[in-house]
């Protein structure tokens, strides 16, 4: 794999994660908040903004720091995040997991006959 690349994998094999039948959201939800407090998260995004001084990224950085802070808010609030409407948002991330789990499953059936004697 070409080094310019080895950056990409992780990021893709997070989306296929999801699909493996001991995966558990909520261990990963801990772990994250454990790994970074909203201001160690906040550093970072400030610390690769410098770095790249990109303003599409500036933007996102922006929107994803306001996220993250809203669902710990929420969270520490005990807000019913039920009244929010985002179904038709979420269709679109539905169809990328359904596709990863695709190929997901593709790629378990391969391994599968492949260590088969």
């Amino acid at each position: 794999m070409k080094p310019k690349c080895n950056y990409i994998l992780p990021f893709e094999r997070t989306l296929y994660d999801v699909h493996e039948s001991d995966y558990d959201p909520l261990k990963d939800i801990e772990a994250f908040w454990k790994q970074y407090p909203i201001g160690m998260i906040r550093d970072n995004l400030i610390e690769l903004q410098s770095k790249l001084n990109s303003e599409q990224l500036s933007g996102f950085s922006l929107h994803l720091l306001r996220a993250l802070v809203a669902y710990l808010t929420a969270h520490l609030s005990n807000l019913d995040l039920a009244p929010l409407s985002l179904s038709e948002v979420f269709e679109t991330s539905k169809e990328d997991l359904k596709t990863t789990k695709e190929i997901s499953d593709f790629f378990q059936r391969v391994s599968q006959y492949n260590t088969k004697p």
